[in-house]
C-alpha cells in the first residue's frame, strides 16, 4: 500500500501552487482525517482483540477436545464467536470511514 501511495506523490510542476483556497471547509477536512484515523484504529484494535481471543479460545478448546471429543461442535461455536470480533470491527471501520469527505484535488491550478 505504501508503494502505491508513494507512486502517486509527485513534485509540483509549473503552474501549480501549494496554497489552498480560502473557501475550503477546513474543520470538515480535519473531521474527515480524524474519522479515517479512528476507523483504522478501531479496525486494528478489534483485529488484535480477535486474534488474542481466537488464540486463547483455540488453545483451551484444543485441550477440551482432547479430553472429550463430544465437545467439538460447542468448541467450534466458541471459535466462531471469537473470530466474529474482527468482522464487527471491519464493519464499524467501514461505517466510520463513510463519514469522511476529502477534497477532490489538494492543489489548485492557475
Amino acid at each position: 500500500m505504501a508503494i502505491i501511495l508513494a507512486n502517486k506523490i509527485k513534485k509540483p510542476s509549473d503552474g501549480i501552487t501549494s496554497e489552498l483556497p480560502e473557501d475550503w471547509d477546513f474543520p470538515s477536512f480535519y473531521y474527515a482525517g480524524y474519522g479515517m484515523f479512528s476507523a483504522g484504529l478501531s479496525v486494528g484494535l478489534t483485529n488484535i482483540a480477535s486474534g488474542v481471543s481466537v488464540g486463547i479460545a483455540g488453545s483451551s478448546c484444543a485441550i477440551a477436545d482432547a479430553q472429550d471429543s463430544s465437545l467439538f461442535v460447542k468448541i467450534l461455536i466458541v471459535e466462531i464467536f471469537a473470530s466474529a470480533l474482527g468482522i464487527f470491527g471491519i464493519i464499524v471501520g467501514i461505517i466510520e470511514s463513510n463519514a469522511a469527505n476529502f477534497p477532490i484535488a489538494s492543489m489548485s491550478q492557475e
